[in-house]
């Protein structure tokens, strides 16, 4: 992605971006009862936006982005224009939040030779029944900028558009998706769409599969 093409990425709601690394008792269906109180208080806010699965109310929607829920280990490739490319490492970690009604991925691109410090970049999306298609909201708060995304999702690729960036449309699509493995792409098109470049692509592995298949 961009700024090495990823870091026009997300990464906002930045409590919320590790509200499944902790365990806590899951609130979803429970709003009339107490949650417990965090020894830590200042995880609160992390324990009350935990979900262990979707709401629901979301139905056969959500079976969309079930399948992907846990932590994936990432090689990510970015593609400049004057054709050079660059690689880096890192995770990509989703799961659900807010009572299951909505769902969360966090990416993280490991220190690098160019970059001294990691990078973290965050989607908070929710299904409007209404439209029929899933929403996203992107926040980067390093580079301080959010772009929000439409998008449908299939059997084997999901696609989510937006021209929240200057001068291009972007797409950024899941494909492939098989238990243990998928590829994340983001094209880009300065035509309205009639053309589009590859700018990056991700090729995720679901951490522990290996050792799991061993069993």
């Amino acid at each position: 992605m961009k700024k090495s093409s990823f870091t026009r990425w997300l990464a906002a709601w930045s409590l919320a971006s590790v509200s499944w690394w902790w365990p806590s008792h899951s609130i979803m269906g429970a709003t009339d009862t107490k949650r417990a109180v965090s020894a830590d208080p200042s995880l609160d806010i992390v324990t009350a936006l935990e979900a262990k699965g979707p709401h629901p109310s979301l139905g056969d929607h959500a079976k969309a982005f079930e399948r992907l829920v846990g932590t994936w280990d990432v090689e990510y490739t970015d593609y400049a224009e004057d054709g050079k490319t660059s690689h880096r490492s890192g995770e990509y970690i989703l799961g659900w939040v807010m009572d299951g009604r909505a769902i969360q991925d966090v990416f993280v691109v490991y220190p690098s030779a160019s970059n001294k410090e990691r990078e973290v970049f965050t989607d908070l999306r929710y299904f409007d029944p209404k439209s029929g298609t899933w929403h996203a909201a992107f926040i980067d708060p390093q580079g301080a900028y959010v772009a929000r995304f439409t998008g449908a999702a299939g059997d084997d690729r999901m696609a989510f558009q937006t021209q929240d960036f200057a001068g291009t449309e972007t797409r950024w699509s899941y494909t492939d998706i098989r238990t243990n493995s998928f590829v994340w792409r983001e094209e880009e098109s300065k035509d309205g769409g009639k053309t589009w470049r590859l700018s990056a692509e991700l090729h995720m592995k679901r951490r522990g599969a290996a050792a799991q298949a061993a069993k």
